[in-house]
């Protein structure tokens, strides 16, 4: 009963958040003041668009937050009011940090007890991050190696004076002297983790599994989604607000547009999926993980996407090819493109390639409350695709996150799915289609 009330009262919810959204944009275009915000909000004079601009340490967040108590039970930490992961960096920011260094590397049994430690929390990111980003986004000046790279962020809870930075590929451990650390502050934030979800942390040769213990139960989201025009991307990326001549081509179900120099931006026109080239780009990688991945953001920035659910998902031949993908309530989207959001790719000494797509998560839908979602544990999972015949030696890594599917009654909606995925044979895939055989 509830599906048809449901399905008939979408086109009507569909057309009053359109009719919202052209009021709000001719508000805009009237009195743009009144929409400006200082250091938020910039706009572009060719387009009339405004768009959220981003600092690069709101990209490169942690992604999860696990507290480990003092009975050793760990848990995953989670408030849909509050960012836990935002109000417990402010906290650290606050902190004086020195003496950074190497205390172990392949050592399994010590990364795994530092993980296991009793009333300690850690921060997660998604992936390997390097010392530049790590010092501005905790506002610190550590004397680190350029080598250096972790994932985790390990502190106790009510034992001040140090805090630990954990990579997961090669096992390392460093240690870090904290001073002026208020874990009363800490332990407050964390208590504020209205959801949790009791995890367990697999430690392996050369990666760490984060398994969820028991069923999750995740709401199941629709977005109204829109496309930006393509001459948006060409103004920003191409001429960047010169008067500079560009080149327009048809092949096939491609346009692309030229400066007839350096730069490239080709759009498959039936899936809004674009592909832009810098052949001048000129960004010269080197060794330090954190000053590829600034570079990295400096393209990203450069597209004048709207960055507010982007978030740092992995990196791969450090950092030459990052990709960001949108995150809806702390969980990453798969299936959106064949590359998450975005990725930016520096693998060449003079070629920048970014890759995105024009259609975008706009306004979510009004949800019943039974759109719920109960997933699995992990290691239920696991078991099948053991079971389906995949050696979990080849699994580097397995996430909770969100499929993005069409929805059937609107082309303007899409339904967010909370499903795993599975890291194998070097890229990301639908557990459920492996445990299936369904694979594309």
């Amino acid at each position: 009963m509830w599906i048809k009330i449901k399905r008939s009262l979408l086109p009507i919810i569909l057309f009053l958040l359109i009719v919202v959204s052209i009021l709000l944009s001719m508000l805009i275009w009237t009195n743009p003041a009144r929409y400006d915000r200082s250091g938020t909000t910039s706009s572009s004079n060719s387009t009339h668009a405004t768009v959220t601009t981003r600092d690069i340490d709101d990209i490169y967040l942690p992604t999860q937050v696990i507290l480990t108590n003092g009975q050793g039970t760990s848990e995953s930490l989670y408030n849909a009011k509050l960012n836990l992961v935002t109000t417990l960096k402010d906290e650290i920011r606050n902190w004086r940090m020195t003496n950074f260094r190497k205390v172990s590397q392949g050592d399994k049994d010590t990364y795994k007890s530092l993980l296991q430690r009793k009333n300690t929390v850690q921060l997660n990111y998604a992936d390997n991050i390097g010392r530049s980003i790590f010092n501005r986004s905790y506002e610190q000046s550590l004397l680190m190696s350029p080598s250096a790279k972790f994932s985790r962020i390990v502190f106790s809870t009510n034992k001040p004076g140090e805090l630990y930075l954990l990579n997961d590929d090669s096992q390392t451990v460093y240690k870090i002297t904290a001073v002026r650390q208020k874990l009363a502050h800490v332990r407050e934030v964390l208590a504020k983790g209205k959801q949790q979800y009791e995890v367990n942390q697999e430690v392996f040769k050369d990666h760490t599994l984060t398994l969820y213990n028991g069923q999750v139960h995740i709401p199941r989201y629709s977005y109204l989604i829109g496309q930006q025009n393509a001459n948006f991307f060409v103004t920003s990326l191409l001429n960047s607000g010169e008067a500079t001549s560009v080149n327009v081509r048809k092949s096939g179900d491609h346009t692309s547009y030229s400066d007839g120099a350096y730069k490239r931006l080709t759009v498959a026109d039936k899936t809004g999926a674009v592909t832009f080239e810098n052949y001048n780009a000129n960004k010269k990688m080197t060794s330090d993980l954190g000053r590829n991945l600034q570079k990295s953001f400096t393209g990203l920035a450069s597209t004048g996407l709207s960055l507010d659910a982007i978030r740092y998902f992995d990196n791969e031949h450090n950092g030459r090819v990052v990709t960001y993908r949108s995150y809806v309530e702390g969980f990453p989207i798969f299936n959106q493109t064949d590359f998450g959001a975005v990725q930016v790719k520096n693998e060449q000494s003079r070629t920048e390639e970014i890759n995105f797509t024009l259609t975008n998560l706009q306004v979510p839908l009004p949800a019943d409350e039974h759109s719920s979602v109960v997933v699995p544990a992990t290691q239920t999972v696991l078991d099948q695709l053991a079971s389906a015949g995949i050696s979990m030696s080849k699994i580097k890594d397995i996430v909770l996150g969100y499929q993005w599917e069409n929805n059937y009654d609107s082309k303007q909606v899409v339904d967010l799915q909370p499903t795993y995925y599975v890291y194998l044979n070097g890229k990301w895939q639908l557990a459920n289609d492996l445990i299936t055989g369904n694979q594309p």
